[in-house]
């Protein structure tokens, strides 16, 4: 079956990828706003132009279109292995039936079908990565018009004196990495890409976010749909839902369950989060009833519950191990801001800025390592892994 730790596995290179890019910009606005600094209104202003009509705009959208292609054609192998992984679980039951078993590689329809799916949850992370955005000034400036924004506010501000440029500078490096790399959408959640929008609205999320929310649709459509498809195959007449340690309130007491296919279709229909939509991280498998024995036990089952409650003390509360994955996720978001603030803030030489932040990223990492070692809970040092990072010292 499909884990929690598999998933995540599967979608780490596409995010690797984007926060590289993120990385590559912050950098060089850092290194021309250090650069911009030291000069004269006139010599900046020149510079400006010499930045506006060079290589400096152009690389973005290069970058973007490779990091972009690269993580399509990896999209398509991560669904494929999705589809091969849910094959290797209906094979038993093609074989209790006695029904020929067709591999994958041989499958032709099966990896049509999984190509079609591909195709969408491609199609969609192409226009979310159309619909890169990043805040300054409260308003959301369009990936590939950040850089010569950025500039023209450090031309405006170096006029005003130093110290108006050092604030005006540390200001937009705040929102810069605070916001993150952001994912424009219209009211109702979807990406804009490249239709026209009000880019003042501010309606975004982050990016990162976004790529996972629709690789992990993409993962759950082939799986969802080759479980129907090979249990109508196979003659399946009910399902089992999968099992992760520490789950959400709201699927902790049928997860792991079997039930009739009429049973799971009215059970799912009164969810307000449907099984396998919205984050969810449980699957549906078709089963035999009464033929195919349930992955885990009662007992078993009633342990993962117990000890989510049970849960731990942190810092004089009470969490629930669902609880502490929340908070977990939240400090990992954090350190990730902190080190891209980190980040520019050195290439700018703003030593000041640099030392508030390694302060932070160091009072956060060790919190969060505490808070792993007495919940219990896996420590995902990754997600909080930013390329460019390195540790300073500071008093």
């Amino acid at each position: 079956m499909i884990t929690e730790e598999m998933q995540d596995r599967l979608i780490q290179s596409l995010l690797d990828r984007v926060e590289e890019l993120n990385i590559e910009i912050l950098v060089e606005l850092g290194r021309q706003i250090k650069h911009i600094g030291t000069l004269t209104p006139s010599q900046a202003h020149k510079l400006a132009q010499i930045l506006y009509y060079g290589e400096n705009v152009n690389w973005i959208a290069r970058r973007l279109s490779e990091i972009t292609n690269l993580n399509v054609r990896e999209i398509y192998q991560i669904l494929k292995q999705v589809a091969m992984e849910n094959q290797e679980f209906a094979r038993p039951f093609y074989k209790a039936r006695k029904i020929d078993f067709i591999p994958y590689e041989k499958n032709l329809l099966l990896q049509k079908e999984v190509k079609a799916i591909a195709k969408v949850t491609a199609d969609r992370y192409r226009n979310i990565m159309n619909s890169t955005a990043y805040v300054l000034d409260g308003k959301l400036v369009p990936i590939n018009k950040i850089y010569t924004e950025v500039v023209d506010k450090a031309v405006l501000s170096v006029s005003q004196g130093k110290e108006s440029y050092q604030m005006a500078m540390r200001k937009a490096m705040d929102e810069l990495t605070k916001a993150g790399m952001r994912v424009r959408v219209d009211k109702n959640g979807e990406p804009t890409g490249t239709r026209v929008v009000d880019y003042k609205s501010g309606i975004s999320r982050r990016a990162d976010t976004a790529i996972r929310m629709n690789t992990l649709e993409g993962i759950r459509t082939v799986s969802n749909e080759l479980q129907k498809q090979f249990g109508e195959e196979y003659g399946a007449d009910g399902i089992e839902i999968s099992v992760h340690d520490h789950p959400a309130p709201d699927h902790e007491n049928i997860q792991g369950h079997q039930y009739t296919n009429e049973e799971f279709e009215k059970l799912n229909s009164n969810l307000e989060r449907p099984i396998s939509t919205l984050n969810c991280y449980h699957y549906v498998f078709s089963i035999v009833m009464g033929v195919s024995k349930p992955q885990y036990t009662q007992e078993q089952l009633d342990k993962i519950k117990e000890d989510n409650y049970k849960g731990f003390e942190f810092e004089g509360k009470h969490y629930t191990l669902y609880e502490g994955t929340q908070l977990q996720r939240r400090i990992e978001t954090k350190v990730r801001q902190l080190k891209d603030k980190q980040i520019i803030s050195r290439e700018m030489g703003d030593t000041e800025a640099v030392g508030n932040c390694q302060r932070q990223i160091t009072q956060l990492t060790d919190k969060y390592n505490e808070l792993s070692k007495i919940s219990g809970l896996k420590a995902k040092m990754k997600r909080m892994t930013v390329s460019g990072y390195r540790r300073v010292k500071v008093g």
